[in-house]
């Protein structure tokens, strides 16, 4: 009986401590990739804090992503996204550039000067209603060929609206 109860707790203890820790990231906080880059491209998500909404059996953060670079045109060569957890940005998923060009409107993953592209359906879904930190990220060259970034934080809430 007590190699039983030894047991579970250390699998009690075990599983407390591999839980995700969310935190809220400091403003300076990047992840390398984007550390020694240049921001030469504008991102906005709409809204910046976003409640849940329960449709069916799942949850949603409904809110759009927009990009926008005033320099000069600008070639996206890897887009995606980061998760805030255990203290760090981790990286979440990058995208294939064609669904750049699906998403946001893009021809040839090319960014006209000026020019803003949209994401207007940008959600993030789940079954379990819990908040955290994301950053969307997005790198290109430039037409004086020098590799620049863009990135924006957004915080979706456990608050849900219906």
């Amino acid at each position: 009986m007590r190699i039983i109860i030894v047991l579970l707790i250390a699998s009690t203890l075990n599983s407390l401590t591999a839980q995700i820790q969310y935190g809220t990231p400091i403003n300076e906080e990047l992840p390398d990739k984007l550390k020694t880059l240049r921001k030469a491209i504008e991102v906005n998500n709409f809204p910046k804090n976003i409640d849940a909404i329960k449709i069916d059996n799942g949850y949603y953060w409904k809110h759009n992503t927009a990009i926008l670079c005033k320099e000069s045109e600008i070639k996206i060569i890897e887009y995606g996204a980061y998760l805030f957890y255990n203290n760090t940005w981790n990286l979440r998923k990058s995208y294939p550039l064609k669904e750049l060009n699906k998403n946001f409107g893009t021809k040839k993953e090319l960014m006209k000067q000026s020019q803003p592209y949209t994401w207007t359906k940008n959600w993030r879904t789940d079954s379990s209603l819990f908040g955290g930190w994301a950053m969307w990220y997005f790198i290109g060259i430039s037409e004086d060929g020098e590799t620049v970034c863009g990135y924006e934080k957004i915080e979706t809430t456990n608050k849900l609206l219906n």
